[in-house]
């Protein structure tokens, strides 16, 4: 109970201290929001500190899940399949850079690969994949993960509308003011996100059985077998 109540202490000061950093950007370096500049087609600059906090989120996501799915062979498809949708959504927050720096819309096509080679795996691994998640669920971290992303989807697009801050603007309408609610809503949900990331990665390090799975090459039984046979 004092081990939960220490960590999820260390998780509150955590994003406070992320919040109270974003509110000191503007003083530090009055450029480093952004919030107000449009990059071309974009609503705002996309290489803001909030950006760039949005994109460390999902990398150590990936990271986290990357690392369970090398280690644990039950729980590798489960893994994977919240690494690539992690991902996914990395590739979506940079699709200013691949359509500037690369070619146009070419962050749908790194999209589409991804789902597929993803989908793919998932298909010919889904007795593992329902296995592990039959082992891991309910679970604290995963419930967070769940939560931050129902707070990304489909809460955060139907709130940041233009036609909702429209009508409640009125005549005051700034677009930037809609623009800062979004990302920094879109933060809070990778944040949650990350915390039960890393509150899944604490809850399954306490599993020791899952450190032995797969140890063992899976042909080996038969190699044994055969040796038998040609032994007689």
């Amino acid at each position: 109970m004092r081990k939960a109540f220490l960590r999820y202490l260390m998780y509150g000061l955590f994003v406070a201290a992320i919040a109270y950093g974003i509110m000191l950007v503007p003083f530090i370096a009055p450029s480093g929001l952004s919030l107000d500049v449009a990059v071309q087609r974009a609503a705002t600059s996309e290489f803001s500190a909030i950006e760039q906090l949005q994109h460390a989120c999902l990398l150590v996501c990936i990271g986290l899940f990357i690392w369970i799915a090398s280690r644990d062979r039950l729980r590798r498809p489960m893994a994977i399949a919240w690494a690539s949708l992690f991902a996914l959504f990395l590739i979506r927050e940079l699709d200013y850079v691949f359509d500037t720096y690369v070619i146009d819309n070419f962050w749908q096509v790194l999209c589409a690969v991804l789902l597929a080679i993803s989908g793919v795996y998932l298909v010919r691994n889904r007795n593992r994949f329902l296995n592990g998640w039959r082992r891991s669920w309910p679970s604290a971290g995963l419930g967070m993960v769940l939560g931050g992303l129902l707070m990304l989807v489909p809460f955060t697009q139907i709130v940041v509308s233009n036609q909702l801050w429209a009508v409640v603007m009125d005549e005051h309408y700034v677009r930037a003011a809609k623009v800062a609610a979004e990302e920094l809503m879109e933060l809070g949900a990778y944040l949650v996100m990350l915390i039960g990331s890393i509150e899944f990665l604490y809850s399954w390090s306490r599993l020791p059985q899952t450190r032995l799975i797969g140890a063992l090459p899976k042909r080996r039984p038969l190699r044994k077998a055969r040796k038998k046979k040609r032994s007689v």
